[in-house]
């Protein structure tokens, strides 16, 4: 969800001034005493092929005071097997924007009663990448000579800034096998709490000691991913902490509509009547005031250089009119003012509520205003609408963030709330056009340059994701994922290009040399032609299916490889894989292999699309027809073809 601007904030805060200051909660830092039963544990509980299991999990979360919302974390592990050695020699902790993790201390037990105290210099941050694709960050540490039978404890602080624990989410299934899940809550106010139960309902909160309320699991099984499935919210059990509604109630929404409305006159007026000049039509009109929004206004909320503590101290937008005067605001604040722009032309605009497809899918009427945002600014065209969101960053005029697109929306003006349903970025939209140029060797190296050009969502999320880091390190990560595709390749004239410009396409580039590519038998070389799908595993490696199948969005693929084959070989077998593609038009992967006899060179054409007519989400019956899909794309990817020196 992008960040709320200021001035929603300050319209919502005048609106609700009930809602949800918090403080922290004091608690006991002590490590707790360990069971001579857990300490002599031999076996796991809850799976008894589970590799390790988390003894205790405990979350106190006191929400009763009036600054920022702190929870203290509190679990202790303990390690069966060798895999289970290996598999968690390295605890996260995942953290998002905005949140803090303080107060991290962990300690390993080992089976002789001696104990071994991580040191701080051993936490670190990482990056790391979960099943779904998706990267987040984390605290991380390693845990120094594990062995079957240890237990590792740590405990830690989440603190949250300016906000409080309403629309919380607690996990009630966790990625190990959990004995005993336990949350603490003290609510705002003294007041019994407000929660929602997802796809579960035999939990509940009853009252403490404190005035804090518990809810507790046990023998609880882990959670295990499954590579596109649909969001986390919809599969995994969860408590939403706080009522339906969040700080956006229907009169605060009108509110923010009717600033809006407002504000569409004086300096306002004056600018866009400025920016849009000779503009003819409506699009022209508003393709200029986005461009302006865009570029004649500093995004703080995509300013690598503000920190958190200087982003609390920026001066407050208290009129839309401020933004123009400052140059400088948030992602909200700068879609507000499109759409007053667009209302002081006469233009038909709104803000539109979207919900996020990478949290929860939803519906009109039957869902809660915690699982919408305000996500764009809608424009009457003819009989439908067109969504523009200038506020985030790279986005191109006309496209919204993956997820809102194909979503509900609600549309708000002062009389009236609209369900509309968003477009969606078409596969051809999502494109990737990848072009290799190489040399074989004789002894079956592959040397040569590699340029990626890609468009539309790839391009978006990965500015989104990126768009503070350096280029060194962008370079960095590139060459990474090059040596992880091919772990021999040597890797040289790394370029990143045009990473914070939306209206470029983003540019990869590289020159490679990797040995062994193709592999040499006697007097024949085999040749994978496909090098971009090169060692590239099948999508779906298991036989059954536990969930839905979910992808982000439609993406599409073009390849053009050239390959100068090696002086005295010739192609043994000039046959390319089959088309394959789908009865209903889902997905197509065509290939085209032809050679150059006059200089010995190989063309090697890839055309790939997936999700037409926005098909990206498939009910988990269907998963063995589209496993079987995904593995033929694998089978043609994976095609060789022989080369016979004369």
């Amino acid at each position: 969800m992008r960040l709320k601007s200021s001035l929603l904030l300050l319209v919502a805060a005048c609106l609700c001034a009930c809602f949800f200051l918090q403080s922290t909660s004091a608690q006991d830092k002590d490590w707790r005493p360990l069971s001579a039963d857990d300490a002599a544990a031999a076996k796991p509980v809850v799976d008894p092929d589970a590799d390790a299991e988390a003894l205790l999990w405990e979350v106190k979360i006191d929400d009763s005071g009036e600054y920022d919302l702190s929870m203290r974390h509190y679990i202790r592990v303990k390690i069966f097997t060798e895999r289970g050695r290996e598999k968690y020699s390295k605890f996260d902790i995942p953290y998002t924007h905005g949140l803090q993790i303080k107060d991290l201390a962990a300690r390993v037990i080992k089976p002789d009663g001696s104990i071994i105290e991580i040191k701080k210099d051993d936490i670190f941050d990482r990056e790391i990448i979960k099943a779904s694709g998706v990267k987040i960050k984390a605290k991380s540490f390693a845990v120094p000579n594990i062995e079957p039978g240890v237990i590792v404890e740590y405990r830690y602080k989440e603190v949250y800034s300016d906000t409080g624990a309403s629309g919380y989410r607690l996990e009630f299934q966790k990625d190990i096998p959990v004995r005993t899940l336990t949350y603490y809550y003290k609510p705002f106010g003294g007041r019994e709490p407000a929660y929602r139960r997802f796809n579960f309902d035999d939990v509940t909160f009853v009252k403490d000691k404190g005035g804090f309320y518990v809810a507790s699991k046990t023998n609880v099984p882990a959670f295990k991913e499954e590579r596109n499935m649909p969001p986390e919210d919809m599969v995994r059990p969860w408590v939403r902490l706080g009522s339906g509604h969040m700080l956006f109630g229907d009169n605060v929404k009108v509110e923010i509509a009717k600033l809006m409305k407002d504000a569409a006159s004086g300096d306002i007026k004056k600018t866009a009547l400025q920016v849009v000049g000779n503009a003819a039509t409506d699009d022209e009109k508003i393709a200029r005031i986005y461009a302006y929004c865009q570029s004649e206004i500093s995004n703080t909320t995509y300013d690598p250089t503000i920190t958190e503590e200087m982003r609390a101290k920026l001066p407050k937008i208290t009129k839309l009119s401020d933004v123009i005067k400052k140059k400088q605001a948030d992602a909200g604040d700068i879609d507000l003012l499109f759409g007053s722009m667009a209302i002081s032309l006469g233009l038909d605009a709104h803000i539109a509520w979207i919900g996020d497809r990478s949290k929860m899918f939803i519906e009109p009427v039957t869902t809660v205003d915690s699982f919408l945002h305000p996500g764009a600014i809608a424009i009457k065209s003819g009989s439908g609408w067109k969504f523009y969101n200038p506020g985030t960053k790279f986005l191109p005029i006309g496209q919204l963030i993956w997820f809102e697109e194909d979503n509900w929306s609600e549309i708000i003006s002062e009389n009236n709330f609209l369900w509309v349903k968003t477009p969606y970025t078409d596969y051809s939209g999502s494109l990737s056009k990848r072009t290799g140029k190489f040399r074989l060797l004789e002894d079956g190296s592959l040397t040569g340059t590699v340029s990626m050009e890609v468009q539309g969502q790839q391009a978006v999320q990965y500015r989104v994701d990126n768009y503070d880091e350096s280029s060194q390190k962008l370079e960095s990560m590139l060459t990474d994922d090059v040596k992880r595709q091919f772990t021999t390749a040597e890797v040289s004239a790394v370029k990143v290009e045009n990473v914070t410009d939306g209206s470029k396409p983003l540019i990869f580039s590289y020159e490679v040399k990797i040995p062994g590519y193709a592999q040499k038998t006697g007097k024949r070389l085999f040749l994978q032609p496909s090098f971009f799908e090169y060692g590239v595993p099948a999508v779906f490696a298991s036989d059954t299916r536990k969930y839905d199948i979910f992808f982000r969005y439609p993406w599409s693929e073009k390849d053009d490889i050239t390959i100068e084959l090696p002086k005295g070989f010739l192609l043994d077998n000039p046959d390319a894989p089959a088309k394959v593609a789908d009865t209903s038009g889902v997905a197509s992967l065509t290939t085209d292999i032809t050679v150059n006899e006059s200089s010995n060179t190989l063309h090697y054409k890839r055309d790939f699309f997936f999700g037409s007519k926005a098909n990206v989400y498939f009910k988990k019956e269907f998963y063995k027809p589209l496993k079987t899909l995904f593995d033929r794309f694998s089978q043609a990817d994976a095609h060789t073809i022989t080369l016979k020196q004369q």
